[in-house]
């Protein structure tokens, strides 16, 4: 399914944007991405729609404090039974129980409902989720205890994030395009330092569940985290992509050419986050860009791999999410990256 997405340095975004207003964003979206248009995660809209409050909706003892922008777990009050009748859902393969709420994600429902109305459509439409590591180690019960510690947390909360995307994904296919749906990662930055005592096999097993559902039900599976990780391991675990900050980290997987090569092979895709996603974007020009981007080719090549094999599985995204932003920042960075990515068409033409 990775061929479509081949030869042609297609530009798309992380998720998140800094609008207040839906239909805006997605105007925004669907108007400058014209292959791969993603819906929008609203972070400044509200806190529902933050990272981890947006896959949460309905998860076992779940409170969200809006007032204080606070999200928990509460494992003292009747957990077991919430988590069984959960798990009770998932044994009847009830999908639809875990879709996500219009008021946790509005960027979802108005890019589908405007979507709808455009003559000529993309090739992919691209979605996401928080991963089980990340949102594991940052959502904590009422004592403050990460999930991820929590065996029985951890598992529903695999099992909540997998049939979510399962959601997502036939959401964005029952619009006849196909669709590619990212995990978002960015703790796995931490994974095997001294503050993070979580097993390598426990971060493959609970990902590969969510790639699992996802190639189950016909979809693309990405995976995006924004800093240093261990490459090897996401380039080994089944990943039709791999996002990753080419702009500040792009040395860091040359150290695994053996599985980048073998990655390549299966037919994976590199989402290349070239472009910085804060005002040093804005110091960038394409010269520049393109001065950056040679040397992380001549350094793979050095390492073995083909010029011509990076190029070909070449996606081109800003470096992380722009909800951070502002929304003329947002549009000059999201200007670059689609600039960027005809330069790449220019210079290389259709890459076979």
């Amino acid at each position: 399914m990775t061929e479509g997405l081949k030869g042609r340095f297609y530009p798309t975004a992380v998720g998140s944007l800094p609008y207040r207003d839906p239909e805006a964003a997605c105007a925004k979206i669907l108007g400058s991405f014209k292959e791969i248009p993603f819906w929008p995660q609203l972070v400044k809209r509200s806190f529902l729609e933050n990272m981890y409050v947006q896959f949460s909706e309905g998860f076992p003892g779940v409170v969200v404090d809006l007032e204080n922008k606070r999200i928990y777990v509460d494992s003292e009050k009747g957990l077991s039974d919430k988590i069984e009748a959960l798990y009770e859902k998932v044994l009847k393969d009830d999908v639809d129980y875990f879709s996500i709420g219009r008021a946790y994600a509005e960027g979802l429902y108005a890019f589908l409902e405007l979507l709808s109305k455009k003559t000529v459509k993309p090739r992919f439409l691209k979605g996401q989720i928080t991963g089980p590591v990340s949102f594991g180690l940052t959502v904590t019960d009422e004592k403050k205890r990460a999930l991820f510690y929590n065996p029985e947390l951890k598992e529903a909360l695999v099992k909540t994030l997998c049939m979510r995307a399962r959601w997502q994904a036939r959401k964005l296919k029952q619009t006849g395009i196909d669709p590619l749906v990212f995990i978002d990662e960015p703790y796995l930055t931490s994974i095997g330092s001294s503050f993070v005592t979580i097993k390598r096999e426990e971060v493959e097993a609970a990902m590969g569940e969510i790639i699992e559902a996802l190639h189950k039900e016909g979809s693309l599976c990405g995976v995006h985290c924004c800093g240093n990780t261990e490459w090897g391991m996401l380039f080994k675990m089944g990943f039709d992509v791999v996002s990753f900050d080419a702009y500040n980290y792009y040395e860091t997987i040359s150290l695994y050419p053996q599985e980048l090569k073998q990655f390549l092979k299966k037919g994976g895709v590199l989402a290349w986050g070239i472009i910085p996603n804060t005002p040093q974007a804005l110091s960038e020009d394409y010269d520049s860009l393109t001065e950056r981007l040679d040397k992380a080719l001549a350094l793979l090549a050095a390492k073995g791999i083909p010029k011509a094999d990076i190029l070909k599985a070449m996606l081109v995204t800003p470096s992380c999410g722009l909800g951070l932003a502002d929304e003329n920042l947002s549009g000059r960075i999201i200007e670059r990256t689609i600039g960027f990515s005809e330069k790449l068409r220019e210079r290389y033409g259709k890459h076979k």
